[in-house]
């Protein structure tokens, strides 16, 4: 009999690891974005006053925190001039990306015949202009010049090139 209560202790203990080793994963790098909803009292002071400067006067419909990347960002949404406008912030109130709805009369042209040839003539599409900002930083290193780009919380960014038939268009070509 006592071997029952043993096998039952450890079973209960390895269903306990197992599920301390997942609730740990979840928090790990690289583990699936999530968002909660938290009130203007739960963003820290820093991340709240970078929002409250973006919104200038307007009034927040929502905060939320976010885990992305293994990382903690704060999202305030207010309605814009032309429909909502999200912006997400780190806890130290540097400013990750802004997203902001817009009528199709302020998107680019290409933009538009783009989204035509896609989604089809006649489907009802949201546009949403995201502004990310990224940081670019110059270095000399073992004699060559370097150049990296990060966001705000540290992450190096890499550049998409054009998809394959595509041609790459380079700003600085006419120098």
């Amino acid at each position: 009999m006592p071997n029952k209560g043993l096998r039952a202790a450890l079973a209960t203990v390895s269903l306990l690891l197992v599920g301390g080793l997942l609730v740990w994963a979840q928090e790990k790098k690289g583990a699936p974005p999530h968002e909660r909803e938290v009130t203007e009292a739960e963003v820290p002071p820093a991340a709240l006053a970078a929002l409250k400067k973006l919104a200038g006067a307007a009034a927040f419909t929502e905060f939320a925190e976010e885990v992305e990347h293994g990382r903690k960002f704060y999202e305030g949404s207010w309605k814009g001039p032309d429909g909502n406008v999200d912006a997400v912030v780190t806890p130290t109130g540097d400013v990750v990306e802004i997203e902001e709805i817009l009528p199709p009369e302020k998107i680019p042209a290409g933009v538009r015949a783009a989204t035509e040839q896609e989604a089809g003539k006649g489907t009802a599409v949201t546009f949403e202009r995201k502004t990310l900002y990224l940081y670019e930083v110059h270095f000399k290193k073992d004699g060559k010049g370097r150049e990296m780009m990060f966001t705000a919380d540290g992450r190096r960014y890499h550049e998409e090139g054009p998809k394959e038939g595509e041609k790459e268009h380079d700003e600085d070509e006419d120098d």
